[in-house]
C-alpha cells in the first residue's frame, strides 16, 4: 500500500428501497489512519438524476472535514 493513502472499506449501500422499488444503490467508501480512525468519507458509487451526483460529493467532502475535526464549510481546522 501506499504510504499516503488511507486504508479504505467500501460498503454497498441501499436507500429507499420498499415493495414498489429498489431503490437508491450506493457505495460508500469509508478511509481509515494508521490509528485505525476514520479521516474520511467517499461515495465512489452514486444515485439516480442529475444532481444528486454533485450533491454526494459535496455532502463526502463536508463530512470528511467534520470526521477530521475540521470547519465543513470551508475545510479550516
Amino acid at each position: 500500500m501506499n504510504a499516503n493513502r488511507l486504508r479504505t472499506v467500501t460498503h454497498n449501500i441501499t436507500i429507499g428501497a420498499d415493495e414498489n422499488s429498489l431503490g437508491h444503490r450506493l457505495k460508500v467508501s469509508l478511509a481509515y489512519g494508521d490509528d485505525n480512525h476514520l479521516r474520511e468519507l467517499v461515495f465512489v458509487g452514486r444515485g439516480k438524476g442529475e444532481a444528486i451526483p454533485g450533491l454526494l460529493t459535496d455532502l463526502g467532502i463536508a463530512l470528511s472535514r467534520v470526521i477530521q475535526g475540521r470547519d465543513p464549510d470551508t475545510g479550516k481546522w
